[in-house]
C-alpha cells in the first residue's frame, strides 16, 4: 500500500505511484464502475464523479502531486498525470467538472491565500466543494483585458459588480475565481484582480445556459454589490492579469494530457470497433492523439520541473482541439444515426461528446487567438 502520511509519501516515485493505482483498479472498485457507465445525464455525472473523488480521498491517490501544506501528499505534476491516464484506461468517460483541478487549482496552491487554501483544496479533491472561473463578459471575451466588472474597496473588503459570461460549471459550483477591474478602465490588464467568490453569497445570481447539446455547463453570472473580504485575493492587488495567465497556462497547456487520454478511449471503444467507421478517418485521428501525446507529455514534464509553458502552451491547446475532432468525426462516420437516432442512453451521450468538440476551437481562446499569440509571442512575428 502507499504510505498516507505526508514524509513517507514524498519518497513515493510516479512510477510506484502509478504501479500501486493499477492494482487498486484491477480490483475494478465500484465507484470507478460506475464511472465507466454510458450516463447521458448530467447532474448524474456530477454526483457520479464526485462520489469517484471522495474514494480518491480516502484511498489517498488524489492527495499525491499536491502540496503538504494544501492537504496534498507530496510529490509531483506526474503523479496527478498517472492518475488520469490510468482512470481513463480503465474507462472512466472523463473528468466532467473536476477539470478545474488541474486548470484552476494549481494556480490557487501557488498564488491563492494560504489558509484559505489550506481549507478549501481537500474539499475541492474530495468532491466536497466545486469550483469555477469567472473570466469572460459579454464585452470581453478574447480580450479580456476590456473587462467591466467592478470591485470597489469598501472597509476590509471589495464591492463586486458586473457580469460574467460562460463560466463553466457555476452551476455546480460552490466558489469562483472571478477577474475584475480595481483599476480605471484605461489601465486594462494593470488594472484587474483575482477574487475568490462564494457563489451562494448575497447579490449572486447564477444562471444556466442550455447548449446545443443539452448540458448546462456555461452559465451567466450576475455580481450585484457582492462583498469580498481582502483576504479572499488571489495574488496581489491590481495583480489578477499575472493570476490569470497562470491559469491559461494550465488550461490552454498541461490540461491536453488529461483530456486527450480520455480521447483515446473514446476511438477504441466506439470508433475503431465500428464496422462502418472510414480508415482513413480512424488513421487521422488516431495520428492527432499521437501529435497531441508529443506535445502534451514534454508541457508535463515542463511542468513537474516548475516550469510555466505560457505562450508555448497554444501548441498543446491547437493539437488537442485537432484530436477532439478528428475522434468525434470518426466516431460520427462509423454511426451516422448519432445525429439523428433514438435518444438512448449511449447515443445520448456520444452526441453530447460530438456537439461538444465542435466548440473547443472558441472556448478557454478561440483557436485564432491561439495562432496569433504563437505567431507574435513564440515565432516572433511582425
Amino acid at each position: 500500500m502507499l504510505p498516507t502520511t505526508p514524509d513517507a509519501a514524498a519518497a513515493v516515485d510516479p512510477a510506484a505511484f502509478a504501479a500501486e493505482l493499477e492494482a487498486w483498479l484491477q480490483t475494478h472498485p465500484p465507484a470507478v464502475v460506475r464511472a465507466s457507465e454510458h450516463v447521458a445525464d448530467y447532474p448524474t455525472r456530477v454526483r457520479i464523479m464526485q462520489d469517484l473523488m471522495q474514494v480518491l480521498w480516502d484511498e489517498s491517490f488524489v492527495r499525491y502531486g499536491w502540496p503538504v501544506e494544501v492537504g496534498g501528499l507530496g510529490g509531483s505534476f506526474l503523479h496527478r498525470a498517472a492518475m488520469w491516464e490510468g482512470l481513463a484506461r480503465h474507462g472512466v468517460l472523463g473528468m466532467n467538472l473536476f477539470e478545474h483541478l488541474e486548470v484552476l487549482l494549481p494556480t490557487l496552491v501557488e498564488l491563492g491565500p494560504r489558509d484559505f487554501t489550506a481549507e478549501h483544496v481537500p474539499l475541492y479533491l474530495s468532491g466536497r466543494e466545486i469550483w469555477s472561473q469567472g473570466f469572460s463578459e459579454p464585452g470581453a471575451g478574447s480580450d479580456l483585458a476590456a473587462l467591466r466588472t467592478k470591485a470597489v474597496a469598501d472597509g476590509d473588503g471589495y464591492r463586486i459588480s458586473g457580469q460574467k459570461i460562460w463560466t463553466s460549471w457555476s452551476v455546480w459550483a460552490d466558489w469562483c475565481c472571478v477577474l475584475a477591474r480595481t483599476g480605471t478602465t484605461e489601465s486594462r490588464h494593470r488594472g484587474i484582480t483575482a477574487f475568490i467568490v462564494k457563489l451562494s453569497d448575497p447579490g449572486v445570481e447564477v444562471r444556466g445556459i442550455w447548449q446545443a447539446n443539452g448540458n448546462e455547463e456555461l452559465a451567466e453570472v450576475f455580481f450585484d454589490d457582492v462583498f469580498v473580504p481582502a483576504d479572499r485575493i488571489v495574488g496581489e492587488l491590481d495583480g489578477g492579469w499575472r493570476v490569470a495567465m497562470h491559469i491559461l497556462s494550465h488550461e490552454r497547456g498541461t490540461f491536453a494530457w488529461f483530456r486527450h487520454n480520455f480521447l483515446y478511449q473514446q476511438l477504441i471503444e466506439f470508433g475503431a470497433s465500428s464496422p462502418d467507421a472510414p480508415e482513413f478517418l480512424l488513421g487521422d485521428a488516431l495520428l492527432d492523439l499521437v501529435a497531441a501525446t508529443a506535445c502534451s507529455a514534454n508541457g508535463v514534464k515542463e511542468h513537474a520541473a516548475g516550469e510555466i509553458l505560457g505562450p508555448r502552451a497554444c501548441t498543446n491547446k491547437l493539437m488537442l482541439c485537432t484530436a477532439e475532432q478528428s475522434v468525434q468525426d470518426a466516431i460520427l462516420a462509423g454511426d451516422v444515426d448519432l445525429a439523428v437516432g433514438v435518444q438512448d442512453e449511449l447515443t445520448d451521450l456520444l452526441r453530447q461528446e460530438y456537439l461538444f468538440s465542435r466548440i473547443v476551437t472558441v472556448y478557454g481562446g478561440s483557436q485564432q487567438m491561439q495562432l496569433e499569440t504563437i505567431a507574435k509571442q513564440v515565432l516572433k512575428l511582425p
